[in-house]
């Protein structure tokens, strides 16, 4: 009993750590270890109800490290929906991502709407003082896996598949998976497939 009081008051503590620092936190939560929870001035991050956040090895002995989350321009919108689960995943955000309620992603994947550094032919690669984005919305009961990455952009339909190791460069419709770097997509196999009511 004394152990679950403990963990209640960790957890409104954190809960009230981000919510200081501007971040919108949802009831009933559970964040294990410390995300590194990131909002730039004139941006949004929301956390909805009933989200898992791992960061902790104890949890999933996948974890390398913490989840980390960087809204990187005013305007930005980071939205993680009811019911989803992280484990030490990477969202960057310039402009909008969305992960829709009952959706997974696993450890290292990695979500990026904006371009990091721009090509000069005169100079090389160079870092951008401004990043511009393209949203990506990934809807619900969605499993990312790890070590994927998911690039601006891309839209993912409802309960999807996104195999560990896949790069995602283009839209994929709802109840299909994505294989490989750059992904193949193809339509869920049938045992992947919820059964219709």
């Amino acid at each position: 009993m004394i152990k679950i009081r403990i963990l209640r008051f960790l957890y409104s503590f954190k809960s009230l750590y981000y919510r200081l620092r501007g971040i919108k936190v949802g009831r009933r939560c559970f964040i294990s270890g410390f995300p590194e929870l990131r909002r730039c001035r004139g941006s949004h991050l929301e956390i909805g109800d009933d989200v898992v956040m791992h960061s902790k090895k104890k949890y999933n002995t996948l974890i390398r490290m913490p989840i980390a989350i960087s809204t990187v321009e005013p305007g930005a919108r980071v939205e993680l929906h009811a019911h989803c689960g992280l484990s030490g995943c990477k969202i960057v955000c310039a402009n909008h991502v969305s992960v829709g309620e009952y959706t997974i992603i696993g450890p290292d994947a990695i979500l990026y709407d904006c371009k990091e550094h721009e090509y000069s032919p005169e100079i090389g690669w160079l870092g951008r003082s401004k990043r511009t984005g393209k949203p990506i919305i990934i809807g619900k009961r969605c499993y990312i896996g790890m070590r994927s990455i998911i690039l601006k952009g891309v839209t993912i339909g409802d309960d999807c598949v996104v195999s560990a190791g896949a790069v995602v460069t283009k839209d994929m419709p709802a109840g299909h998976i994505a294989i490989g770097n750059p992904a193949t997509i193809s339509p869920l196999p049938a045992h992947l497939t919820a059964p219709k009511p």
